[in-house]
């Protein structure tokens, strides 16, 4: 109340003394008017602006009467109107007209130019506060301000013998000046490389200069910024300057804390991580490792005791439980992260950090906050050097930010050590001597974040981490990486045990699971993982409902390694359960979730207690658990590589292993659920704060996503929470529930699938899954999908009831049947876009199953809503209905191929007609809509039965779409080209079409030819050349010289595909010579005796060529020549043939050629060759 009276009052004699000056007349020549007029600025900038006391329009009319009034020479009013102006716009943090904001420019421009050297200080400090945020409202004066030789800034910087205080203030306009406002224009490149030059001067500069050091801090903290603002503004690094700007502010990310003289080099080089030897102390054994990590971490909890106990002896230093060697335990770090840190930080937050104005305005004030004392002095300097520290490692997370990942990661060893002697060593500075050792909260906060940014995205760099103790003359790549990464795990759980501050807590937690999701832990030894939950478990409990956030997103990167690791499986399912799961187990159903037994507590979650309990974990997943054998290196994946450690799991080794509910879903159930604390004040139902549910159920989507055998007999839990949670009141909960019924009924498909074919041992069967379904068709899906309001929650049940699998589909009642129908196929019309593309999918899907994919009836009633949403004026719906178009046309051919007479008499030829027009208009559709509009054609093509070509309705139709066809294999997306040459090919299948007799079939061919010839993207030619080796009659390729165009074209395209210019094609080079060789075995098989002369012609150049190749596909591994061994002796056959023919000489040469080329007798059985490739086609 004090407070509000106070700022009333002051208002008011504001407002007086704002009436005066506006309505004073200054007159220069009378000295009274002159005395009255210096009274007026010293009783206006007497006022109390720390409270909001000014009007923006009385602001701006008294700075435009200031600069009308006042003449440049009048050099005491003058300072005192640029203190007035400082006032307004800082410290009031009013807002300028544009009117008013070029003419106080100018004023004050004028000011710098013609003023004494001793008021510059305060025209700069005014001109800093009027330029800030107002960059691109002030681009005529930008050449004024930062020109070199003219401008009214930089050359003060040049001048000898500048006053700090000047220093100081031009170095806070030009940062001003380069803060970017969204939907305004920016600096020109050239003045920004001026600005950068500038800041980076002062960073390489200020520590060699007889600086006072208050100012030294400002100025820095002025250029650390500036430079952070160019970075974010551009969003590019330039490649030359980022080493310089990377040392200088690596030097002062310690700015104040080390005892080293501050000398800033001249630039960092990207390099290899930098490699140190090994200590002799160190040994070779896996326990070796593990006690000397302990040791390890033992001394962080002496510091962190340490620590903790000076900063929290005066308040209650009877809490501190120490041991006999006078060090707090492990469970005082845990009491005190979890109980006493929440009244020590209640001011730190990181809304302090972002303010617009007041930051820059405090340290541009006076020092009043700090006594005049040595202590306070000590104090302040303390502040300034943090402010450093803080700036240096926002600008590093920026650059971090802006740059290339690549080029990052070149500098990795100037940031992160790479083994524990170089992380333990005082010599080497890098990120967690931040982290580990900095007094400031929001240094360590800001260190975690610019490291969560370097590791972030790194995946495909830290692929080739390989954990190996093998000490030899040279030190592989792979090992350097994988001695970083152990470094980086052992350096974070330290921070992870010492750290006691909410927020840098909840940012280490998140640097953690970034960590987790972008290392190769199946290459590394097994533990690194166990250790981390193991830790990260304790602040399960935490006050903090952003911990236990962050808690739970580290579990769910975990759940979300892939591939799946044994170790993993351990730790979601251990062989001996958590103290409180077993309670828990005790006391509730596997089955029934909404049983909360009423003598269970809340505390019975873990809590920090629990670490001690489950501390053999770690020496379970070292020795692995009893009566769960661990495969050897390598074993259970398929898949092996000379790096891998960690083993990955196999389904039948982990099933003996799952028996129970893991403690992992128990914990997320706990957290989702309402609860009752039966012992606390309160007995009505409580829920979690909304993150942590929801960071709940997408743990629970990671881990049924990645390690479905383990949780298979949790199956009735997680059904019946997804069917508790699907009524909750909160939409965002409905929504992340689909999303976890989503991927659940994926999983569960896939299982059933593999069920069907190697058996039903240990998995999910049929008989299961339709209960499952079953259960969910009576629950609150339907009534989602009718009435919810939220349509990206209907929009995923779409998708969740498409995952119900033909298997499962076909055994379910017919009422359940007949309601999935008719859901998805009345959802198609919905008013939502969202919800229509993804029933339209759901349509897509369902045209696929053998029970609905030969009933007529849903075919059309499918095929008119595929064809009303391709009308749609979405491009998401028109993408998912062609895909669906596609599928439905698939159907169509299955049912042509398996002999289904009586349904290609049932079809309507009319809807086969708008189906063929609708397919070749989508052809002409984004690309997009074309790749898949092309498949959908190529289909219709090959399913054209003879009662509809038999009509003349069908002419057209069929020659439109040859022409779209042959437009779209020539140009378009490679993924748009590739479809058409596959359509073609189908096309090619239907011998009804009596192509030899066509005009479009040398169009085709042509167009064919040049594609396997000249087109950049193999993928595209190994279809074309597919498409050329479909046909299959000879009279298909028309007369000889087109036959003999695509030998040519064939030939042609085995040379060029030597010539690869992208890297990324090398891989199908293989796949597109072997397609090659099998289409001109295929032209041999159809040659004729008519053709041979003019083969013998292109044989006599190109024989050796072609035999060359023929040979390599011989000789290549079984698996790729089935289709190649056919067609030679298909041509074997068809050779003889014309052998028994009278021959001419030359065609007797030809033949023998052939023949030569198609032998077939040379086919021996090898073992496959071991290549560090392997060359697949999607």
């Amino acid at each position: 109340m004090e407070d509000a009276d106070g700022s009333l009052a002051e208002r008011e004699r504001f407002l007086q003394c704002f009436r005066r000056l506006n309505g004073f007349n200054y007159r220069q020549e009378d000295e009274g008017s002159r005395t009255n007029f210096n009274l007026l600025l010293d009783e206006i900038n007497s006022k109390e602006y720390y409270m909001r006391i000014v009007r923006e329009d009385e602001a701006n009319k008294l700075i435009t009467k200031f600069c009308s009034v006042v003449p440049l020479y009048e050099e005491r009013f003058l300072v005192k109107i640029c203190q007035a102006i400082f006032n307004f716009t800082a410290k009031q943090q009013l807002k300028l007209t544009v009117q008013t904001l070029h003419l106080v420019t100018e004023y004050l421009i004028s000011a710098l130019q013609r003023c004494q050297p001793w008021t510059l200080s305060e025209i700069l400090m005014a001109l800093g506060a009027v330029v800030y945020e107002c960059c691109g409202q002030l681009t005529k004066y930008h050449d004024t301000f930062l020109n070199k030789t003219q401008g009214v800034l930089i050359p003060l910087l040049s001048e000898q013998g500048s006053d700090e205080d000047v220093l100081r203030g031009v170095i806070q306009c030009i940062e001003n000046l380069t803060i970017k406002v969204a939907d305004q224009s920016y600096l020109e490149d050239q003045h920004i490389l001026t600005c950068f030059e500038v800041f980076m001067n002062i960073l390489h500069t200020v520590p060699v200069s007889k600086m006072e050091m208050n100012t030294q801090c400002k100025v820095l903290i002025c250029s650390l910024r500036g430079l952070q603002n160019l970075v974010a503004a551009k969003k590019v690094m330039p490649t030359d300057q980022l080493g310089n700007l990377l040392a200088a502010i690596r030097t002062y990310m310690f700015h104040g804390v080390s005892n080293f003289p501050v000398t800033v080099p001249e630039r960092l080089y990207p390099t290899p991580l930098s490699q140190y030897a090994v200590p002799s102390f160190k040994t070779s054994t896996p326990q070796g490792e593990h006690k000397a990590e302990e040791e390890s971490q033992g001394a962080a909890k002496s510091q962190a005791g340490k620590k903790t106990r000076k900063k929290k002896a005066k308040k209650s230093p009877e809490k501190l439980n120490k041991n006999q060697n006078g060090e707090e335990t492990a469970s005082t770090i845990d009491g005190d992260i979890q109980g006493e840190n929440q009244g020590s930080l209640t001011t730190v937050e990181l809304g302090s950090s972002l303010s617009t104005r007041p930051v820059w305005a405090k340290i541009s004030s006076s020092d009043s906050d700090y006594s005049d004392t040595e202590g306070g002095q000590g104090s302040r300097m303390r502040s300034y050097h943090t402010k450093v520290r803080q700036c240096a490692l926002a600008c590093l997370h920026t650059v971090i930010k802006t740059t290339d990942r690549r080029l990052m990661f070149g500098y990795w060893s100037s940031f992160i050590p790479d083994s524990s002697a170089a992380g333990n060593s005082p010599q080497v500075q890098t990120l967690f001597t931040i982290i580990l050792k900095d007094p400031s909260p929001k240094c360590r906060m800001g260190a975690l974040a610019a490291l969560t940014a370097l590791v972030d995205g790194t995946k495909t760099f830290l692929a080739a981490a390989e954990d190996s103790e093998q000490t030899t003359a040279f030190t592989p790549f792979s090992s350097v990486l994988g001695s970083t990464i152990r470094e980086l795990h052992r350096c974070l759980l330290l921070a992870l045990l010492s750290e006691n501050y909410p927020l840098t807590l909840t940012q280490l937690i998140k640097c953690i699971a970034i960590l987790i999701g972008n290392v190769p832990y199946h290459r590394m030894k097994p533990g690194l993982l166990s250790r981390v939950i193991k830790l990260v478990r304790n602040f399960l409990n935490h006050r903090d409902p952003n911990v236990r956030v962050a808690c739970l997103t580290c579990f769910g990167a975990v759940a979300a390694i892939q591939p799946p690791l044994m170790e993993i499986c351990h730790i979601i399912q251990p062989s001996k359960p958590p103290l409180s799961a077993s309670m828990s187990q005790s006391s509730q159903s596997n089955t029934e979730v909404s049983q909360q037994p009423e003598s269970e507590s809340r505390d019975t979650r873990f809590s920090n207690n629990q670490g001690n309990d489950n501390s053999s974990n770690d020496g379970q997943l070292r020795n692995h658990s009893p009566g769960v054998v661990t495969p050897p290196v390598g074993q259970g994946s398929g898949v092996t590589s000379p790096g891998t450690v960690t083993p990955v799991f196999t389904d039948k080794l982990l099933q003996a292993h799952a028996r129970d509910t893991s403690w992992l879903i128990k914990l997320c159930m706990k957290n989702i659920l309402p609860y009752t604390d039966h012992h606390g004040d309160w007995s009505e139902p409580h829920l979690e704060p909304l993150p942590v549910r929801l960071e709940s159920l997408q743990v629970l989507a990671h881990l049924t996503k990645g390690y479905f055998p383990i949780i298979r007999n949790s199956l009735a839990v997680l059904r019946d929470l997804i069917h508790k949670c699907m009524q909750d009141s909160d939409q965002v909960v409905r929504l992340h529930t689909i999303k976890l019924l989503d991927v659940l009924t994926q999983v569960l498909l896939q299982d059933v699938q593999v069920a069907e074919r190697e058996g039903p041992e240990n998995r999910v069967n049929v008989d299961l899954a339709k209960e499952f379904w079953s259960f969910m068709l009576m629950g609150p899906l339907p009534n989602i999908l009718q009435t919810e309001t939220n349509n990206a929650v209907r929009a995923t049940s779409c998708d969740c009831i498409s995952n119900v699998g033909p298997e499962v589909f076909a055994v379910l009642p017919m009422d359940k049947r007949i309601l999935c129908i008719t859901l998805v196929l009345g959802l198609t019309s919905d008013e939502d876009r969202i919800v229509r593309s993804a029933a339209v999918r759901a349509v897509g899907v369902y045209v696929l199953f053998p029970c609905l994919r030969e009933d007529v009836s849903f075919i059309a009633d499918a095929a008119n809503s595929i064809l009303k949403s391709m009308t749609d004026t979405s491009l998401n719906v028109r993408l998912k209905t062609a895909w669906s178009l596609a599928n439905l046309c698939d159907a169509l051919v299955l049912n042509k191929t398996e002999g289904d007479a009586q349904f290609l008499q049932d079809f309507s030829n009319m809807l086969l007609q708008k189906l063929f027009t609708t397919a070749t208009r989508a052809c002409q559709d984004s690309d997009k809509v074309r790749s898949n509009a092309v498949r959908a054609l190529g289909n219709l093509m090959r399913y054209l039965p003879k009662s509809s070509l038999e009509k003349c309705t069908f002419k057209i139709p069929v020659e439109e779409g040859v022409k779209a066809l042959v437009k779209n294999i020539t140009s378009g997306t490679m993924k748009v080209r590739w479809n058409a040459c596959y359509a073609v090919s189908n096309l090619f299948k239907n011998p009804l079409l009596n192509q030899a007799s066509t005009e479009w079939m040398r169009d085709i061919i042509l167009a064919l030819c040049g594609v396997v010839r000249d087109c950049k993207n193999f993928k595209v030619r190994i279809n074309a050349a597919l498409a050329l080796g479909s046909p299959s009659d000879r009279d298909q390729y028309g007369d000889i010289s087109l036959f003999l165009s695509v030998w040519e074209a064939l030939i042609r395209g085995l040379e060029t595909a030597e010539e690869v210019t992208d890297f990324a094609e090398y891989k199908y080079r293989g796949n597109l010579n072997n397609q090659i060789c099998t289409t001109i075995l295929h032209l041999i098989t159809v040659t004729q005796y008519d053709d041979l002369d003019k083969i013998d012609e292109l044989l006599q150049v190109h024989f050796d060529l072609l035999l060359d190749y023929l040979e390599k596909i011989q000789n290549s591994p079984e698996e790729k020549r089935t289709e190649f061994e056919t067609e030679c002796v298909a041509a074997q056959q068809n050779l003889a043939i014309i052998r028994d023919s009278k021959l001419s000489h030359r065609q007797s040469m030809a033949v023998d050629r052939l023949v030569q080329l198609a032998h077939s007798d040379e086919f021996v059985e090898r073992e496959p060759e071991k290549s560090a490739f392997v060359q697949t086609y999607d």
